[in-house]
């Protein structure tokens, strides 16, 4: 059956199950094939509609379609994740965090927003709680600027 069928039929409200069972595949087959070849469901319009790359393929065989992506080689993969790994590692400092035991304290200060805005972007880059980084902060300050 082409997808252009298909496409028709959902549109006018026949099951997703029943072509599927006439297809003799399961409807959640059936439903990735036809994400895999960007068809996606869209609730406005209460159809399927082609938001895929290029022409619509209507003429094309749903059974030529694979529901499953072309297999990776691994160790080109594994490959892959270490270089990007070992790159961010040489690229991006990792700070230090000491760990201070003891009573918590909680106080509330009023900062401006951009100041705010890039602690955000800051402990999340370094993936460290926004307590522990002001923490830290604060100790490194004290360190340096208070006098005994």
């Amino acid at each position: 059956m082409l997808v252009g069928e298909i496409i028709d039929r959902l549109n006018k409200k026949e099951p997703l199950s029943i072509i599927a069972k006439k297809l003799g595949m399961t409807p959640y087959t059936l439903s990735k094939k036809l994400r895999i070849i960007g068809y996606e469901y869209d609730s406005v319009q209460k159809k399927r509609v082609y938001l895929g790359d290029g022409d619509e393929p209507r003429e094309l065989d749903i059974t030529e379609v694979k529901s499953f992506a072309a297999e990776e080689d691994y160790n080109k993969l594994i490959y892959e994740e270490l270089r990007a790994i070992r790159l961010m590692f040489q690229t991006k400092t990792l700070l230090p965090v000491s760990v201070l035991q003891g009573e918590k304290a909680k106080r509330t200060f009023s900062i401006s927003k951009a100041v705010l805005e890039r602690w955000d972007r800051f402990a999340k880059q370094q993936g460290i709680t926004k307590s522990k980084l002001a923490e830290q902060a604060m100790v490194e300050f004290l360190n340096k600027y208070e006098e005994y």
